[in-house]
């Protein structure tokens, strides 16, 4: 989870290009994804990990398997483009 915080906190500090180099480096798993929701806000991690290129697919499976309670929510933020 330290990896992906770290690039989540560097793209809200407005560093984007850094997090976008820091992004292909790192390898990021479901449960490191609804940690960093629990930290930063579903809506927020969804906005910051789309505008990072993460495909929609990889973040509604880290909801689907780790963090059910939030899959409607994400579902609906990638369906409305609300990021």
């Amino acid at each position: 989870m330290k990896n992906l915080t770290k690039v989540i906190e560097t793209y809200i500090n407005g560093n984007i290009t850094t997090a976008k180099k820091e992004i292909e480096n790192i390898s990021i798993n479901g449960i490191d994804i609804v940690e960093c929701s629990c930290l930063f806000g579903v809506p927020n991690t969804v906005k910051i990990l789309k505008k990072l290129d993460i495909i929609d697919l990889h973040i509604i499976n880290a909801f689907y398997d780790y963090d059910s309670g939030n899959l409607d929510e994400v579902k609906q933020i990638l369906l409305n483009n609300f990021y």
